[in-house]
């Protein structure tokens, strides 16, 4: 079950987004919701360079009662916990020790527009132990997540992001287990798939396998399109790729996904 759900807030637009995520989340799971202020302020050595809401200690005062007013008009039990840091290295620091002791983190799907450090999410992914629940900047939320598509390739990743999606598969009404085949297949190919959705099925989840052709530098554009075309309200995947580097680099199945995924994306690693 999904009851401690922790996310980053920072005073900006983002916000909103991030807690229509966790607030539904929340509700769905009669969950607490814990806010994540991680306050930037100067260091006597140079200072630091990120664009964030707040910068001195007054203006991260200011945000800290603004962020903790909005978490005491929701209708979930929350708190606010805020971590004065001196730029975005330190924010991941600080965030993994915390964050390990979630059952979801949710943030925004870096991009340029997000104001989500890269390096944020990149650490968290690998570092945690934990899936992200990551969202588009201009999610308002609150669309059911009862159409929830799992990209398989087989992977221990992909395994990982099974696992961690079952409380949400539990809750959904239509599960398809999504196999992204090549389009010169072997024999074992056809079998991509079954035994996951033979799995959720034993956990009563009414499971259907779908696939779908595309080479290794296409799968991120075709889990794209079968998600628009399933009307899928989540996607879950492991991280794509074949190392921690690789999996993030410019161009790789991952950093395009978490670039471009149209609807919310449950992602471990």
């Amino acid at each position: 079950m999904i009851k401690d759900v922790m996310v980053r807030l920072d005073g900006g637009s983002g916000d909103d987004a991030r807690l229509a995520a966790a607030t539904q989340i929340a509700e769905i799971f009669q969950s607490h919701i814990t806010g994540l202020f991680f306050n930037v302020v100067p260091d006597e050595f140079g200072g630091a360079n990120v664009n964030q809401a707040a910068r001195a200690p007054d203006a991260g005062d200011a945000v800290e009662t603004l962020l903790f007013q909005r978490l005491t008009r929701l209708h979930q039990p929350t708190n606010l916990r805020r971590f004065d840091v001196a730029g975005v290295l330190d924010i991941a620091e600080t965030a993994l020790p915390v964050v390990r002791t979630a059952d979801t983190f949710v943030a925004l799907r870096p991009n340029d527009r997000s104001n989500e450090p890269e390096e944020l999410i990149r650490d968290l992914l690998f570092g945690t132990g934990r899936h992200l629940f990551l969202v588009p900047d201009d999610w308002i939320g609150f669309a059911p997540l009862d159409n929830i598509v799992v990209a398989w390739n087989g992977s221990r990743e992909s395994a990982r992001a099974l696992a961690e999606s079952l409380p949400f598969l539990h809750q959904a009404s239509k599960v398809g287990v999504l196999v992204v085949e090549r389009e010169h297949q072997n024999k074992n190919d056809n079998l991509k798939a079954n035994d996951a959705v033979l799995h959720l099925r034993h956990h009563g989840i009414n499971a259907v396998k779908y696939r779908a052709v595309g080479e290794e530098d296409e799968t991120a554009d075709v889990l794209i399109a079968e998600c628009r075309s399933l009307g899928a309200s989540l996607l879950v995947m492991g991280s794509y790729g074949h190392s921690q580097l690789h999996d993030l680099l410019p161009g790789s199945t991952t950093s395009r996904i978490l670039r471009r995924s149209p609807v919310p994306l449950l992602i471990a690693h």
